[in-house]
């Protein structure tokens, strides 16, 4: 897809490791390879299709990566009034996640361009939102906008990141908003990740340097506002500026 991705896993299965979501190649725009964005998409929503009950599986959270779901749900800073947008949800892998921080399903919506993994996620949280949809492409059900926009396990796969993050700003996230870039299984992971499969995974998760560059190409109103960067786990928070 886009870049769907939505679960961290895929590290718990040699077969579909390769397919969860992530990234890298250089931060930024387009393919340089003569794919289209449309060659690109159908290609996320054929792999994560066919792959969508493993992502809705047990074994594409194990045990050891709950702590880390914790922490990325903890940077989103949720209360019960926080409306989420929860991009490439996929099989809606942070979801109880944001319910354990305070937020209501009420308050999330997932967009992802599997319906294989979003028939899964409607099973599992029908009091989510939930829409078919490339992420940048979506915009809110009457123009409306999202307190935290989050990208879990899923940022390297979009086909621009530039045009992703400025549509972020300019339609999606309200001011004053979150914008969280995350990863639980880390940078260095995912690096192996595309060796594997670098039509699905097109970018790195980008060094502290190259998001604040990122974010200037895309939107000068998104501040970098917090930026953990582990072996085994990746953070970024941007803030959308107040008008």
């Amino acid at each position: 897809k886009y870049s769907a991705g939505g679960s961290p896993a895929g590290a718990a299965s040699n077969g579909a490791e390769q397919h969860a979501g992530g990234g890298a190649g250089a931060a930024g725009g387009g393919a340089e390879d003569g794919t289209t964005e449309a060659e690109h998409n159908s290609y996320q929503e054929e792999v994560f299709d066919e792959h969508s009950d493993f992502f809705a599986s047990p074994q594409a959270t194990p045990p050891e990566l709950v702590p880390r779901m914790q922490r990325i749900a903890a940077a989103c800073k949720l209360t019960a009034r926080t409306n989420v947008l929860d991009a490439a949800t996929g099989a809606g892998a942070l979801l109880s996640f944001y319910v354990a921080e305070g937020c209501p399903l009420s308050m999330v919506t997932g967009v992802d361009i599997s319906e294989g993994m979003l028939s899964h996620a409607r099973r599992k949280f029908p009091e989510a939102n939930f829409y078919k949809s490339d992420v940048l492409k979506f915009t809110g059900p009457m123009g409306g906008r999202y307190d935290r926009v989050v990208f879990n396990a899923c940022f390297g796969n979009f086909f621009d990141q530039v045009l992703l993050l400025r549509h972020v700003a300019t339609r999606l996230v309200n001011p004053g908003g979150l914008v969280v870039i995350s990863h639980p299984l880390g940078r260095k992971w995912l690096e192996g990740l595309r060796s594997k499969d670098p039509r699905m995974v097109r970018h790195l998760l980008p060094s502290r340097a190259e998001l604040e560059e990122l974010a200037a190409r895309s939107a000068p109103t998104l501040r970098l506002v917090a930026f953990d960067d582990e072996d085994e786990y990746y953070c970024a928070v941007l803030q959308l500026s107040e008008p």
